[in-house]
């Protein structure tokens, strides 16, 4: 390294890595649980719902406000856009779109307070309401 911006710009495509590689993971668990879900309609927010919840539960305590960083919400939200163009209906889903957005904020919520910060069984009630959403109104 020469010099401090060297080591900068060495760090902060450390951080673009590390934010795409959670995002690949993210991706993966997705693919995973849309896998196992037969029905059509709101499957990849289903699958989005589910995996957000769990990572929520089970956050360490080392995740607080600055890592989630820029890097990390916006190499996420580049691959949610992606995502959600292969699956149109629900990207034009209000529910649908509301339901992930709730899921997102029990995400963020998670990191700044901790896993401890919702106990489970308001947690799954919370998780079971958004998933109901999900599926087609009857």
């Amino acid at each position: 390294m020469h010099n401090a911006t060297d080591t900068l710009l060495l760090r902060a495509a450390n951080d673009d890595l590390a934010a795409h590689a959670i995002v690949a993971n993210l991706h993966r668990a997705i693919q995973q649980r849309m896998d196992r879900d037969s029905q059509a309609h709101g499957r990849f927010s289903r699958a989005y719902i589910a995996e957000l919840f769990d990572i929520g539960r089970t956050i360490s305590a080392q995740c607080r406000p600055h890592h989630v960083d820029s890097d990390w919400i916006t190499a996420r939200r580049a691959w949610l856009d992606a995502v959600l163009r292969d699956h149109p209906l629900d990207r034009g889903d209000a529910r649908l779109t509301a339901a992930r957005h709730a899921a997102d904020g029990f995400l963020l919520r998670a990191c700044v307070l901790g896993c401890d910060a919702t106990p489970d069984a308001a947690t799954e009630r919370v998780r079971d309401a958004l998933i109901a959403m999900t599926r087609p109104a009857r």
